[in-house]
């Protein structure tokens, strides 16, 4: 019974004794619902934050919605820092819907965290198996490690001149020259006294900045005054080629009340713009309208919109005019491959007819990413996202190029402090450079001094040499695009080597390492690969030819070296007969090489007959049979050996064709007139 008492004391105490906490608690939280139906979003999340301080410990269900009304206000401004800390925090309070599962995993993106993210897009797609959002995410996930492995050859920066603490975005080209360059921002010159409810920011307005001979561009000013500029949000500008016309964005608000954004046209009137008028598009007045982009021609608009038809949250459209300057048709959803179930927007007509715009519906890297598509007859081809460093985990949208380059300005919000800056973006040169080390092929040292030549498919000839680490290079300004490199290494002593590079049909930029080893020349001769002749008979034959092709090509790679061909019979017949046997089969490999184009007074062919038995330098293993290294195969040894297999096989080592340098300074002749050979001049006719 006492136990009851004080309980209806705490309650009598709980609604009499605070009624003003109970009162203004409801009052807070219904302003908070009210400002977050509105889109006043930056207002509502301090308003959702003190209502959930004061039911937190009391109310877990209630606590853990306003977690989740938290996380979508930060969410829909774009702090997606804080929206993860919060979805995470709805999640772990096992907020009903699994959607806080999905935007938690969205949010991991937006921060760069994708394999974070992956796994939360799998347990959101095991839950909800039938929304499209599951499977997007995933191959978003995929995709975008993929594209962070393979960036393109794009520079981008932010321009610090362009870019203030609020957000700056949607730059447009005001002239054909693209001289000028006008966009939106929120910073504290614009016009606008209020701020926006969204964002806490001030209502963006139109700068405009202009670019000097020298190619500096000036510090940005507010576009004017009026008319185009006014008290409420102006941005996504599109200016027509003849800069005649201007079409851009502009969100009306009333107090309290979300008028929704609209398409106005302005035309120019000398060097002001005229009193913008709506482009008739739609009479929805729920319906929202932006983002427009005129083609080069002036006759087709591309906008974003939600109106009926769309397929997702946001399309891109589009209405079609018979003249510049003319009255826009109805509009057409572009439809799909370019608009999917989710957000599409900022499109951007690029000169020869591509369309760029920004999406979330498709697999990209993070929030909003930029993808193009280009105009077929079979209809529009399936969007290619643009990859890093143009996208990013953040949002990416709002792409503009000049005239003829590959460069122009976009905007984003990657950034640090989370707000929208104009970056640049330029195609980067293609360079490419080959570098390496020479080595010793037998000890694998470094060779200081070496000639290291680079002959390009151009025609081109570039030569080095090896530092005293045996490394060479050729740098981007030798190294050219769309050309295949012979390196041909040559150092007295050594015979030449050679590698092979290309740069035929790169788009990247690369660094080449190419190490070469070079054989040093031995003294000792060099065994060919095995020839084989008829009996009694020195004529080369065909199929033995090709194994001669690896000296042709050495004596080539080597110019200057000038070599003795000895041929070898094996000890049986008369030292007459193996002499004149062995001098005519060494005479054909000199009559070969010399048909390839080798220079006769650098060949000298010698038949030694039986007389120089083979020393086996390596251990040598072949059909079961073993020669050891250091074994001469005289004709003692032969005669000692007790298979009559081995001995025969003993006999066909002996018959060998061997090469051996003799000189190194031999000086290839010059063209014939240096040689002294009366060149006929033919008269012009």
């Amino acid at each position: 019974m006492h136990g009851n008492k004080l309980f209806f004391i705490s309650l009598i105490l709980l609604l009499f004794v605070f009624p003003d906490d109970l009162f203004a608690q409801n009052r807070r939280l219904e302003r908070a619902e009210r400002a977050f139906e509105l889109r006043q979003y930056d207002e509502a999340v301090d308003l959702y934050r003190r209502a959930y301080n004061r039911v937190r410990r009391r109310d877990r269900r209630e606590a853990t919605r306003l977690i989740f009304q938290i996380a979508l206000c930060h969410k829909y401004t774009n702090n997606h820092r804080m929206a993860e800390a919060w979805f995470n925090r709805a999640v772990r309070s096992n907020y009903p819907d699994p959607v806080a599962i999905l935007y938690l995993a969205d949010a991991m993106m937006n921060n760069g965290k994708y394999d974070d993210a992956l796994e939360q897009y799998k347990k959101y797609a095991e839950k909800v198996p039938d929304d499209w959002r599951g499977p997007r995410g995933i191959a978003s996930v995929e995709l975008a490690r993929k594209l962070k492995e393979e960036p393109n050859e794009y520079d981008v920066e932010a321009i610090r001149l362009f870019n203030s603490r609020y957000d700056d975005f949607t730059p447009a080209f005001a002239d054909h020259r693209a001289t000028s360059l006008i966009f939106a921002s929120s910073r504290d010159d614009a016009l606008g006294r209020e701020n926006d409810p969204w964002t806490g920011n001030k209502h963006s307005s139109f700068f405009i900045t202009f670019q000097d001979r020298a190619g500096d561009w000036g510090r940005p000013r507010l576009l004017d005054e009026g008319p185009i500029n006014t008290e409420y949000n102006e941005g996504a500008p599109s200016v027509n080629a003849s800069a005649t016309e201007m079409f851009f964005t502009r969100c009306v608000r009333a107090e309290d009340v979300d008028m929704g954004c609209r398409i106005y046209k302005a035309t120019r009137d000398g060097a002001n713009w005229t009193n913008p008028q709506v482009v008739p598009l739609t009479t929805d007045s729920l319906v929202t309208v932006g983002h427009p982009a005129i083609s080069p021609d002036e006759l087709t608009l591309y906008f974003a919109s939600d109106m009926a038809g769309s397929i997702g949250e946001m399309d891109i459209w589009v209405v079609r005019r018979n003249s510049p300057g003319g009255e826009f048709g109805q509009p057409e959803n572009l439809g799909e491959p370019i608009n999917t179930k989710g957000t599409e927007m900022f499109p951007y007509v690029h000169e020869d007819g591509s369309l760029y715009f920004a999406s979330d519906g498709h697999p990209g890297m993070g929030g909003l990413d930029i993808f193009r598509t280009s105009l077929t007859p079979d209809g529009w081809t399936e969007p290619e996202n643009l990859g890093t460093p143009i996208n990013s985990a953040a949002d990416d949208f709002g792409i503009v190029f000049k005239p003829g380059l590959e460069q122009g300005f976009f905007s984003s919000n990657r950034g640090r402090t989370g707000s929208y800056d104009i970056h640049s973006f330029y195609l980067a040169p293609v360079l490419f450079s080959i570098s390496g080390t020479v080595y010793d092929d037998s000890t694998q040292t470094t060779l200081r001094g070496a000639v290291v030549q680079l002959l390009g498919s151009d025609g081109s000839l570039i030569q080095t040499e090896t530092d005293r680490d045996g490394s060479y290079m050729f740098d981007e300004q030798q190294v050219r695009e769309n050309t295949s490199y012979e390196i041909l290494v040559n150092m007295t002593g050594y015979f030449s080597g050679r590698a092979q590079e290309s740069t035929v049909g790169l788009d990247r930029s690369r660094d080449f390492e190419v190490d070469v080893s070079i054989a040093p020349i031995p003294v000792t001769a060099i065994a060919l690969p095995e020839i084989l002749y008829e009996f009694d008979s020195w004529e080369l034959q065909t199929q033995f030819k090709d194994s001669l092709n690896g000296l042709v090509q050495t004596m080539r790679d080597n110019p200057n070296i000038v070599i003795e061909l000895a041929s070898h019979t094996d000890s049986r017949g008369t030292h007459e007969y193996n002499d004149t046997l062995s001098q005519h089969r060494a005479q054909a490999v000199v009559n070969y090489l010399v048909e390839q184009g080798i220079e006769k007074e650098r060949l000298e062919a010698v038949g030694y007959g039986k007389r120089k038995p083979r020393l086996i330098e390596t251990t040598i293993e072949r059909d079961g049979y073993v020669f050891e290294a250091g074994t001469e195969l005289t004709e003692q040894y032969i005669d000692s050996l007790t298979d009559e297999d081995q001995q025969e096989l003993a006999h066909q080592l002996n018959r060998r064709t061997e090469f051996r340098v003799t000189r190194e300074d031999y000086e290839p002749p010059g063209p014939p007139e240096e040689q002294g050979i009366e060149v006929p001049i033919v008269p012009e006719e």
